[in-house]
């Protein structure tokens, strides 16, 4: 009971702080008002090709963690990696859950791979063995090597063993669209 009273007066004291704080004239004084001048930051700025860079490789990092919550975290009663049914029961919602996060074609690449034939409880099998050569997850900004002719919808990026990612910007945000070992 006396924590519920603690409580409401706590909440009460801030509301009256806040009321206050909003409600008190506004302070007069004689300096002049500040001014805009050339020191403000200007209205719209063009984003840094670095920082693009930095999207395009956080969204195939977000991709490819995507792939394992998708198939390589729920696991069957007998402990096989099954499709997780969080999210997808079928190949086509698999597809579709994928295709936030990669291409269509890349989409339909990865459930290719990781989707068997098998069942256990009711849910599809996956397939152990990981599509991409690399794990990004486990990348550094500094192992990776961004290309030179990168643009503001396309981003191109190599790992330190020699695994090529390219993204490609969709709606306002970057999927993953190819992965190439060289």
């Amino acid at each position: 009971m006396t924590l519920k009273k603690t409580a409401a007066g706590v909440l009460l004291l801030t509301m009256m702080v806040s009321g206050a704080a909003c409600s008190s004239a506004p302070k007069t004084s004689s300096s002049p008002a500040p001014t805009t001048s050339a020191t403000a930051a200007p209205q719209a700025t063009a984003e840094s090709q670095d920082a693009v860079n930095m999207k395009g490789y956080i969204g195939a990092r977000i991709a490819q963690e995507k792939v394992g919550f998708l198939f390589g975290e729920a696991k069957s009663k007998d402990g096989k990696l099954i499709l997780n049914p969080v999210a997808a029961d079928s190949k086509e919602k698999a597809v579709k859950f994928l295709s936030s996060y990669f291409d269509t074609a890349m989409a339909d690449k990865l459930a290719a791979h990781y989707l068997t034939e098998q069942k256990a409880d009711g849910a599809i099998v996956t397939n152990t063995t990981s599509f991409f050569p690399t794990d990004l997850l486990s990348t550094k900004k500094e192992e990776i090597t961004f290309d030179a002719a990168n643009t503001k919808d396309q981003v191109k990026f190599t790992t330190k063993d020699g695994v090529t990612y390219t993204t490609k910007k969709v709606n306002d945000k970057f999927v993953l669209g190819e992965v190439v070992k060289k």
